[in-house]
């Protein structure tokens, strides 16, 4: 009797900490896919297996240990003392897989001559970050921000900034390297911008992908423009733009020959 009574209490407190965990991770997935990875980045940049991780393990581990923990024999100070312990185990596995995920947040779309990189946080180097035009020498925590790349001052900046490439830290991950996304790079962009419908008769069976994606876009497909879209992991991507070299899309298509 005492066993199967032990047993329903904590069942009830498990069940009432797995409510208030389901909305800790629901305030958590709305600060994810909407204000750090709004699409398309959550699409390619694949967040939402990593957060499925992250919440799984708070709305699991917490109940889990609740319901282990949980006993009517045990003093109100006593449950309370061990729910707030389990909380803040909670509270620090949360941060933790926020920050990782916050970490990996796309922050910048570069220009980098024939292509646009999404480039995430972690990727910047930091050190250089204060040498970016003053609109762009700080990183976002809601949106990205779109820069080109200026060309090298010297042959041996030059030479240098290959070495480094050669490395794996592109230009693009060099933020004294980036400048305003202005006319004069939309006319780049522009320049290196095919046509779309040469992509949509290059790949038939992603016709329909194209298409719901040029609907979005609210023009018609012989109007847009495309370049590849990249990221250091993926590469099946496209960015749609409009004919003054503003992007107004984006479609999980391949966009190299």
């Amino acid at each position: 009797m005492i066993k199967t009574g032990r047993i329903r209490f904590a069942l009830r407190w498990a069940f009432g900490h797995f409510l208030v965990s389901a909305l800790v991770v629901s305030l958590a997935a709305i600060l994810v896919f909407l204000i750090w990875y709004p699409s398309p980045w959550r699409e390619m940049l694949g967040i939402g297996s990593i957060f499925a991780l992250v919440a799984v393990v708070d709305l699991v581990c917490g109940p889990i240990l609740t319901l282990v923990l949980a006993s009517p024999v045990k003093s109100r100070r006593e449950r309370w003392l061990d729910l707030t312990l389990v909380a803040l185990i909670q509270i620090a596995a949360l941060g933790y897989g926020l920050w990782s995920v916050a970490s990996a947040r796309p922050v910048v779309l570069v220009f980098e001559v024939d292509r646009l990189f999404v480039l995430t946080a972690n990727e910047v180097q930091m050190e250089l970050l204060g040498q970016a035009p003053e609109a762009l020498n700080q990183l976002s925590w809601a949106g990205v921000a779109r820069v080109g790349l200026r060309e090298a001052t010297s042959p041996q900046e030059y030479l240098s900034s290959v070495e480094l490439s050669i490395q794996g830290i592109t230009q693009a991950m060099r933020p004294n390297w980036w400048r305003l996304y202005d006319g004069e790079v939309k006319s780049a962009i522009l320049k290196k911008a095919k046509p779309l419908i040469t992509l949509k008769e290059k790949r038939p069976l992603q016709a329909d992908e194209l298409q719901r994606a040029v609907r979005k876009t609210g023009r018609s497909a012989e109007s847009l423009y495309f370049l590849p879209l990249t990221s250091s992991k993926e590469m099946g991507w496209i960015a749609l733009l409009d004919a003054s070299g503003e992007i107004v899309g984006y479609a999980p298509v391949d966009g190299f020959d």
